[in-house]
């Protein structure tokens, strides 16, 4: 039997974009092991009881593996067909060393030196504004053959247990209040729902109060299910009963694809849907898309936070309660998710996406790259940045490419 090993130090948001290349490693009965931070343990086991599971081994202070006597138990260093190393961290690269070098896959040290597979020094040319991944496939095709997309997920599909909110994306900010609440009495309308539940943490419950009074009356009567101070496990039960999760770009958003409940999406700032929304058929995402875009989420902002208002703008919201026409505001992109060869792409359907010939050419270029050609003969190949002279002059060049700590 083979065995592999996946190195997952990130957070839980990054352990549910792993699943497609997990999924892959378990196939033909292959043995999958997970090595995840300590905290991180509990949600490893509820995602994938399939494979076997290590905690991370380092600790804050640690700097030298040399030294290290806590090396995961059982976990054998020498009896792996790859390993799949998937951050550039210090720490990442420390648990790197302990194996092999002819195993290594995505990102490892040797000999003093940092490498990483030649799809990640390709992408990293390439992957900048016109983000055309979602980080799932990036990784999964660090594996040859991954299984196909539309078997990661399941369809995104009503579960008759009402609308579902997050209050916060994964830099912890929500919404202005009176956006987000005309959000959810938008989607409510067009859904015809008046269940709702919010998700928070105990901190929000300020928030709640200031939220429920600009909510319908029939909608906040009904928003009795407050999920403070649960575990991710309960969140992940309700989640899977809903018709719907209105969240920004968040780690439940995640959850929710993951057991197909469809997601109504709202990506501003940094967020990118190409690179980081729902994964599988039934998602929509609205993609704010501002002159001032992307940028560093901070408490501050010099254009008054206008990615997050263009949600709040009376014709989108308009849209949202299902009232569609031909006045489309500008500053958001509304898309519905699909699936092709490579994974996941999102194809618009309310207002156009500036740079979708360059994302299209680049998609086309990578799915070359993974010997996936029906894509590629379809598109325009308009960008030559993705290779550069030492991928075939000199192989070792690629490997031997240092790159910074992430």
């Amino acid at each position: 039997m083979k065995k592999y090993c996946v190195i997952q130090s990130g957070s839980l948001t990054d352990l549910l974009q792993t699943k497609r290349l997990i999924l892959s490693l378990c196939r033909k009965e292959a043995q999958v092991h997970l090595c995840v931070v300590p905290e991180l343990q509990d949600a490893a086991a509820f995602l994938y009881p399939e494979v076997e599971l290590h905690p991370f081994p380092f600790s804050k202070e640690f700097t030298n593996v040399a030294t290290s006597d806590s090396i995961p138990d059982h976990l054998d260093l020498d009896s792996f067909e790859a390993v799949y190393n998937l951050h550039g961290s210090s720490k990442n690269m420390m648990m790197s060393t302990l194996f092999s070098s002819d195993v290594m896959c995505g990102y490892w040290r040797h000999n003093g030196r940092e490498h990483r597979s030649p799809w990640l020094t390709c992408l990293s040319r390439v992957h900048g504004r016109q983000r055309f991944l979602n980080t799932m496939d990036i990784w999964a095709h660090l594996v040859p053959s991954p299984i196909p997309s539309h078997m990661v997920n399941p369809i995104a599909m009503r579960k008759g247990g009402g609308i579902g909110v997050v209050l916060r994306d994964v830099n912890g900010r929500a919404l202005p209040l009176c956006v987000l609440a005309g959000c959810i009495n938008a989607v409510c309308t067009a859904s015809r729902e008046t269940d709702v539940v919010l998700f928070g943490e105990k901190a929000d419950e300020q928030l709640v109060a200031e939220l429920l009074p600009l909510l319908k009356e029939k909608i906040a009567a009904k928003t009795v299910t407050r999920c403070f101070e649960t575990s991710f496990a309960e969140d992940f039960e309700i989640i899977s009963t809903l018709d719907m999760l209105v969240t920004p770009e968040s780690t439940l958003m995640h959850a929710a694809a993951h057991v197909g409940t469809p997601v109504n999406a709202f990506f501003h700032s940094s967020a990118w849907c190409m690179e980081n929304g729902p994964y599988g058929l039934g998602h929509r995402v609205w993609q704010a898309d501002t002159a001032c875009a992307p940028c560093i989420p901070k408490d501050d902002c010099a254009e008054n936070f206008a990615c997050m208002h263009v949600f709040g703008e009376e014709k989108l919201q308009r849209f949202l309660a299902g009232k569609i026409d031909d006045d489309y505001p500008q500053g958001v992109t509304g898309y519905v998710s699909m699936l092709d060869e490579v994974g996941v792409t999102y194809m618009p359907v309310f207002g156009t996406e500036e740079n979708a010939v360059e994302r299209l050419a680049l998609r086309g270029i990578a799915s070359e790259f993974v010997g996936i050609t029906k894509i590629s003969k379809t598109v325009p190949q308009g960008n030559n940045n993705f290779y550069a002279e030492q991928d075939w002059l000199m192989q070792s060049c690629v490997n031997d490419e240092e790159i910074d700590d992430e």
